[in-house]
């Protein structure tokens, strides 16, 4: 999960539109339709209540962010579908009154996976609780296609800024389609670009989203050729239907192996003793144990090569699976089968591992020399 925050920094880690954007909170009608093309699905979520110049600040980004998407890719027609959830804010809110971005993840890709959208936006008007920093613009999951959006940091009123009614209306909407266009960007697999004009520059405050406008050539191909593969039909409205779920679950992640890997490069697992440093520094403690144990000693020195990879298979996929299921990183049983919820759940699961791995093998390295010196 990546945190775009208002300290310039980025991290790794882990959100109603008013009455007027839609009478029915149910109902996902789409609310902008584009083009004639390759179909683009998008799901904008309200979290929570938002004021009279939010909800209309929102309802303007959507028809920014569909009209820009719709000049840098015409071969395209994308869909954006509108829903209220105002019990999704209260839910997921942390003591210090700021919203926990993870649990509005979980919520969003399971309305992601049963209305089959490709990607889905939460918008809220709370702050977001950052990993690395006070400030929080948007948590980007690309594992789970969402992004979970805050309004509260882009309003000029919140900035100490005198504006109207209007004038904030207009600022928060450019600078809230600035943000939804950047997460696409990051979300089809684009880097970071160190340009301030860029839509992938990574924002140090609200004011320098009103910059971001640019892509270059060659983003904008990466980009194309992301979307032509999420446009493509998914397995489960055509012969998925007929397949066992354990063939299903197979063919689509080898179907979805390139967006898988990326999911996981782009998490850089291989940080995770790094950004885990509790779980880092209790690993280390029960390493510095065993090492003083003799028991221990004896153990380890009677095992072969062949018991070592059995028991570090055996390690590994146990704590990955603890792990997924502790942190609630699989899309739930209730969830209707598709090529998504595999690609989410393969992503975590693959994360997971890598991190776990790099864990134990920075301790066996650490292990190995101390050994040698002792």
């Amino acid at each position: 999960m990546t945190d775009l925050s208002d300290a310039a920094s980025t991290s790794e880690s882990r959100q109603d539109i008013a009455d007027n954007l839609n009478a029915d909170s149910q109902l996902d009608t789409p609310v902008s339709v584009t083009g004639n093309g390759s179909l683009i699905e998008i799901g904008v979520i309200v979290a929570g209540p938002l004021d009279m110049v939010d909800s209309q600040a929102a309802r303007l980004a959507v028809e920014q962010t569909d009209t820009r998407l719709s000049e840098l890719f015409p071969s395209f027609r994308f869909n954006f579908f509108e829903i209220k959830r105002p019990e999704l804010a209260g839910t997921s809110m942390s003591v210090s009154g700021r919203v926990e971005p993870s649990l509005l993840l979980q919520q969003a890709v399971e309305e992601r996976d049963s209305r089959h959208w490709d990607f889905a936006f939460v918008l809220t008007a709370a702050e977001l609780v950052g990993n690395y920093s006070s400030y929080c613009f948007a948590a980007l999951s690309r594992p789970l296609d969402t992004a979970i959006i805050s309004m509260s940091l882009i309003d000029p009123q919140a900035l100490g800024v005198e504006a109207n009614p209007e004038e904030r209306i207009e600022r928060i909407a450019r600078r809230l389609s600035r943000l939804m266009l950047h997460s696409i960007g990051h979300l089809t697999g684009l880097p970071k670009s160190d340009h301030p004009n860029d839509l992938l520059y990574h924002p140090p405050n609200a004011q320098a989203l009103d910059l971001m406008a640019g892509i270059d050539k060659e983003s904008l191909a990466r980009q194309r050729a992301a979307l032509t593969e999420i446009a493509d039909q998914r397995l489960e409205e055509g012969i998925g239907r007929r397949l066992a779920f354990p063939t299903f679950a197979i063919r689509a992640a080898w179907i979805n192996r390139k967006e898988i890997y990326q999911a996981i490069w782009a998490a850089r697992p291989w940080q995770f003793p790094q950004r885990l440093s509790r779980l880092t520094i209790a690993a280390f403690s029960t390493l510095a144990v065993l090492l003083m144990t003799a028991e221990a000693w004896d153990l380890a020195l009677a095992q072969g090569p062949v018991n070592v990879l059995v028991l570090f298979a055996i390690s590994m996929l146990s704590t990955t699976v603890y792990v997924v299921l502790r942190q609630q990183l699989l899309v739930r049983r209730g969830t209707r089968r598709s090529e998504q919820s595999i690609v989410t759940s393969a992503a975590a699961f693959g994360i997971v591992f890598v991190g776990m791995a790099t864990t134990w093998l920075t301790l066996f390295v650490v292990g190995a020399i101390l050994a040698h010196f002792l």
